[in-house]
């Protein structure tokens, strides 16, 4: 029964209309990464599919408004994707889709993910680095904004490097306040809309309580969501 019912699961999510692609496949962690990107899609009030290899199919684009990358390991991601399906995404983004991601999806963005050579997705210019002034692993860091001090959630995401030409088109988001690296940007694609984080707002409480630190502004769930939003031109 049990696997009659997952079937039928199955079955329904590829009839539904989905305005929301959430990478499931290998590379999104396993310890709430998944569960937590497909939770602020639906806050942002999208009906989101969960893709992985098995089920990509490119139909799916003809749909969606938005492909949210969860955290996790970036480098697993791209490799699971192959060229074919990265381009894929590269195009749906380029014809005006959007892309939000969080931490590793937000390493998988720029040519090679991080300091390795692994390729990605080539849609924002420069380069990314490891935070590695974080005051632990995980940890709450302080974030200057234009609205202020934030503090978010941070488990070995990324910092952005730009140079000047590359910086034209890249509106900042978030600065790390110990070492003024950009962490938060958005910038477009083609006709698309990126916004990344090398953070987690999407963070759940248990992550907090399970690393026994704290946010002092609170959950960042609805600035994950307004990531969605802006990047899906809602």
């Amino acid at each position: 029964m049990k696997f009659l019912a997952l079937i039928l699961l199955f079955i329904s999510q590829l009839a539904m209309a989905h305005d929301a692609l959430v990478w499931g496949g290998p590379g999104a962690c396993k310890d709430g990464c998944l569960d937590s990107a497909v939770y602020v899609t639906k806050l942002a009030g999208y009906e989101p599919m969960i893709v992985t290899p098995e089920n990509f199919d490119p139909s799916l684009f003809e749909t969606a408004k938005v492909w949210v990358q969860p955290g996790g390991k970036s480098g697993a991601a791209s490799n699971a994707m192959g060229p074919e399906l990265r381009q894929q995404i590269k195009n749906f983004i380029a014809q005006g889709g959007g892309y939000v991601g969080f931490c590793a999806g937000a390493f998988l963005t720029t040519a090679r993910v991080g300091e390795t050579r692994v390729e990605g997705l080539g849609i924002v210019p420069g380069n990314t680095r490891v935070f590695r002034r974080a005051k632990g692993y995980p940890s709450v860091e302080r974030m200057i904004t234009p609205q202020g001090l934030e503090f978010h959630y941070w488990e070995g995401g990324p910092w952005f490097s730009f140079n000047k030409n590359e910086l034209q088109n890249i509106t900042v988001k978030s600065r790390y306040e110990t070492n003024k690296k950009i962490n938060g940007l958005e910038t477009t694609f083609g006709k698309g809309r990126i916004s990344v984080t090398g953070t987690h707002p999407e963070a759940p409480k248990w992550w907090y309580e399970d690393a026994r630190i704290s946010d002092a502004d609170g959950l960042d769930h609805e600035l994950a969501a307004g990531m969605i939003k802006w990047a899906a031109k809602k």
